[in-house]
């Protein structure tokens, strides 16, 4: 490997582990845009506030930031799920989609689960996995220090640091990353907006993530649907784009538009008094599992064929979406079961893309 491609190497890697890193408050003057909230808490004594005035959780939150020398220092965040002590946010960059759970503990902020390849929405905040990377800590004061999960050293360098970013000027919370060999990382929060910026540095080299917008609205996704053809034995495809609000349920989502699909060459692929008990991704056997109400079976009311092509419809439409081959489908806890088709506790049925008519 060349000296260019060692280096990009670990600018990217840098960036991937270090630029996740979102917060929210507002320390500032001079800035556009800004939140009523965020004025409110100009007045507080320094000593008053905490790591929640400088990383609150917020609904519908979404950030949209600026990327300048990589192409992966772009992204957006939002605010997917948010419980107690407990915040879950959704990083998109050119890249991948990661998902973070933070938690708010003993005077800490803590990002205790990341993954990337994270293209679904799936609840998280009650995962417990051991491992947490410390983002801030208190006092918020110059001087105070910590180590990272990957032992670096990680303190507050700096209080009302002037930073401009395309969303406005302000003064913020600066703590700097020591990554060693020269190289470090800034990260800025501000009082009633949060994570402002992330500089990486490495010699006269820079990467920047800068705030350009901050929004309070729906997460917008596009999901793929399968239904049955109305006047065919055979699926179809359409993709929705569909709005999130923060803490909605992602199974209501998917059993509402498995009830409509919006076109009238289109039938229904759930009956319309169908609800869905639970969805589970079950990583260990790269299957999910959903568990539907009884009316699925009671209120169908087709021959085989139509049965097999609904069934096709909800496979689909399920293994797509979580990525996956294998679906369970059970109702009301036990296997599914009709009087054409059956499975037993241990069997599944599988995804079929073939004979698909794609209808966007």
């Amino acid at each position: 490997m060349c000296e260019n491609e060692v280096f990009v190497m670990k600018t990217i890697r840098a960036l991937i582990g270090m630029l996740l890193l979102i917060s929210v408050l507002f320390v500032g003057c001079g800035g556009k845009n800004v939140p009523d909230d965020a004025k409110n808490l100009d007045g507080n004594d320094e000593d008053s506030l905490t790591i929640e005035d400088y990383y609150p959780f917020k609904e519908n939150m979404k950030m949209d930031y600026q990327g300048v020398g990589n192409e992966f220092a772009e992204k957006r965040v939002f605010f997917e799920f948010i419980g107690e002590n407990r915040g879950q946010i959704k990083v998109y960059n050119p890249g991948t989609v990661v998902v973070s759970v933070l938690e708010y503990k003993d005077g800490e902020l803590r990002e205790i689960f990341s993954q990337g390849e994270f293209y679904h929405i799936e609840n998280m905040l009650n995962i417990n996995n051991g491992d947490s990377n410390i983002i801030l800590k208190e006092p918020l004061k110059i001087g105070t220090s910590w180590d990272t999960f990957g032992g670096y050293k990680r303190s507050i360098t700096g209080i009302d640091v002037d930073i401009e970013t395309p969303y406005g000027n302000f003064k913020a919370l600066e703590v700097t990353t020591e990554l060693g060999e020269g190289r470090n990382q800034a990260d800025y929060y501000v009082k009633g907006i949060g994570h402002v910026a992330s500089i990486y540095r490495d010699g006269e080299f820079e990467v920047k993530s800068l705030l350009e917008r901050l929004e309070y609205e729906p997460d917008r996704v596009n999901i793929g649907f399968y239904y049955p053809m109305y006047e065919d034995i055979k699926v179809a495809y359409i993709e929705k784009s569909i709005e999130f609000n923060t803490n909605d349920s992602i199974e209501k989502i998917l059993e509402e538009n498995l009830k409509k699909s919006g076109r009238d060459d289109l039938l229904a692929s759930i009956p319309e008094n169908v609800k869905i008990n639970s969805i589970l991704l079950d990583r260990g056997n790269q299957m999910v599992r959903v568990d539907f109400s009884n009316e699925l079976i009671t209120e169908m009311n087709v021959g085989s064929a139509m049965e097999s092509t609904i069934l096709k419809s909800i496979v689909n439409t399920l293994g797509n979406y979580y990525n996956v081959e294998k679906v369970y489908i059970s109702t009301e806890g036990k296997p599914y079961t009709s009087g054409h088709i059956s499975i037993d506790k241990d069997e599944y049925f599988t995804v079929d893309y073939s004979e698909i008519e794609n209808i966007n």
